[in-house]
């Protein structure tokens, strides 16, 4: 059963996941002009959303005006939603749970415990930060938690080193997508041919096809192309954009990057099309950075701060002691071949293919993404952007 706030609007989930979404393309964007480049907005609005319920005052209240929430209730009951509901069954897989490791000397309290396990699906354990050994096993253990999380697909999430005797607390956030085509591609019909490269160079790269005259939703704009490829039930999809200029990736970034609704606004311009050629590069993505900063050019300064107050997550603290957001370590991977995607980190009425007595004159158009492009697997019952990024060369891992 859809819940009923779903049927409403196409677009449940704040602007700040497609502000971190644009931030983050823009940021990262620009130290990743050699590589290609993925990351999950919605893991890191949910792990920003558990970092919510353990503040209080200032830290509290800044998290909950960037998440877009009056209060606490409605934040977790949004994210409740969200995870409860993102059970298909239809062959598509999302698995979306937290973690939470804190030192053994600051128990968590007991209302933080139950919501980081009941509404983020999280696991919560005390630890010892103290001892060096210990440490390193932590770091051990969360990255084979993340491994297991992730279907094996991502490793590693904490790098060596990355706890000291001075963490008191740490939070984390798995997601893992899969799902098949609705309309697959046929290996047979994957053949090599060149890729565009920004440096004006090219490279052969092998090119998933359908044949001449199938049907597939398109938008045809003034500088760009939108492809829009369903998974099977149709309420996940993947979007293609592509721009018309082989080195016109960066424009077409700022231009996604600095509209929220960017979608949103050219979504109405898909039309079923009967497609002449139509070529999609395989890929596989993967991705880390650190976070942090670019949330505080987002204006989450308190949370990093030495002013930071997340005491409502632990017991203990002594007077004038108080917990900050050390770092935001972020992972993403994500392979794109003939039958699914798999990613670690739409029923509508209008995008129909529809079967008739006397089938309507469908425009033609053809699509080959054979030059950089940006992509995004987004939900469209909740607007909710799991995985966005760019392809500069598919060939790279």
């Amino acid at each position: 059963m859809i819940p009923e706030r779903f049927l409403t609007k196409t677009t449940n989930t704040p602007s700040s996941c497609l502000r971190i979404a644009n931030e983050l393309m823009l940021a990262n964007g620009e130290e990743a002009k050699d590589t290609n480049f993925v990351f999950s907005p919605y893991s890191i609005q949910l792990v920003l959303s558990l970092a919510a319920n353990g503040a209080k005052r200032s830290t509290k209240e800044e998290l909950l005006t960037f998440l877009e929430a009056e209060n606490m209730d409605e934040l977790n009951s949004r994210n409740k939603d969200l995870i409860d509901h993102y059970n298909f069954a239809d062959g598509t897989v999302l698995s979306c749970i937290s973690g939470v490791w804190v030192d053994q000397s600051l128990p968590l309290k007991p209302n933080f415990k139950r919501r980081a396990e009941n509404i983020y699906k999280g696991k919560a354990e005390s630890v010892d930060f103290q001892n060096e050994t210990k440490r390193e096993e932590l770091i051990a253990y969360v990255n084979k938690w993340v491994e297991k999380s992730t279907n094996g697909l991502i490793k590693s999430i904490l790098p060596d080193n990355s706890l000291t005797d001075e963490t008191r607390l740490v939070l984390a956030n798995a997601l893992y997508f899969k799902g098949r085509w609705d309309y697959g591609f046929n290996k047979s019909l994957t053949k090599d041919y060149k890729f565009n490269l920004l440096d004006g160079s090219t490279v052969e790269v092998p090119f998933m096809s359908i044949l001449s005259g199938a049907e597939r939703l398109i938008a045809t704009l003034e500088d760009f192309k939108i492809l829009k490829l369903h998974y099977s039930g149709g309420r996940v999809s993947m979007y293609i954009i592509l721009p018309n200029k082989q080195d016109g990736l960066w424009s077409l970034l700022e231009k996604v990057g600095s509209d929220p609704n960017f979608l949103e606004k050219y979504h109405k311009d898909l039309r079923t099309v009967r497609v002449r050629t139509f070529r999609v590069p395989k890929f596989k993505i993967s991705y880390g950075f650190e976070a942090k900063e670019v949330l505080q050019n987002l204006g989450l300064n308190s949370l990093f701060s030495c002013e930071a107050e997340l005491g409502d997550s632990v017991q203990g603290l002594e007077p004038g002691q108080l917990l900050k957001v050390a770092a935001v370590h972020h992972k993403s991977i994500i392979e794109v071949n003939e039958e699914e995607t798999e990613a670690a980190a739409v029923t509508e009425m209008d995008d129909e293919l529809s079967i008739s007595d006397e089938p309507p004159v469908l425009p033609v158009d053809d699509f080959v993404a054979d030059h950089p492009f940006i992509f995004m697997v987004r939900d469209y019952w909740t607007g909710v952007v799991f995985f966005m990024g760019h392809v500069v060369n598919p060939l790279l891992d």
